[in-house]
């Protein structure tokens, strides 16, 4: 038995996982949690938007990395067909160049000022869904350097397979 001094003891058999205020603040956000809900980028999230392609690549290549993943939203609805990677409010403009690049490369950013359409927290949709629910066991806070490093590679290899159907007989 340990000595009522010993820290093991002091320390809590089973301490409570730490709430993630992204996944706090984003939920505290929906109105109906069975909905898709419109939801003001910037005080809750900041949001890069890819095509579908580029963005399941670049999950693959993120959940392979190991690093911590935050929550991804997929909208397959005929016009849209995109993935956003929700990072931390504040990301796009404390990460320098990072809004830039993604906006030459074609995707899209949403921060302050800016409202985007995200997937029902319960319940079934078929359009829109979350690939990783926001605060699911075992996620994290997406890194925006391992964000940005997976779809440059994502990227890239988009573009060499384009190129390759183009100069196939």
């Amino acid at each position: 038995m340990p000595h009522s001094t010993d820290p093991a003891a002091l320390a809590p058999a089973d301490p409570e996982p730490v709430p993630d205020p992204l996944a706090y603040a984003l939920c505290a956000s929906y109105q109906d949690p069975a909905r898709v809900q419109p939801v003001p980028a910037g005080p809750a999230f900041d949001l890069v938007s890819v095509t579908m392609a580029i963005g399941l690549d670049a999950l693959d290549l993120m959940l392979r990395a190991g690093g911590p993943v935050g929550p991804v939203a997929a909208d397959a609805r005929a016009r849209v067909d995109r993935i956003g990677f929700l990072l931390p409010p504040g990301t796009l403009r404390a990460e320098r160049g990072f809004t830039w690049w993604c906006r030459r490369h074609g995707l899209r950013t949403a921060s302050h000022g800016d409202v985007v359409a995200l997937p029902p927290l319960i319940g079934e949709s078929t359009r829109m869904v979350w690939l990783v629910s926001p605060g699911a066991p075992g996620t994290g806070r997406t890194d925006a350097g391992l964000l940005l490093a997976s779809l440059r590679r994502a990227l890239n290899a988009h573009n060499r397979r384009a190129r390759c159907q183009e100069t196939a007989p």
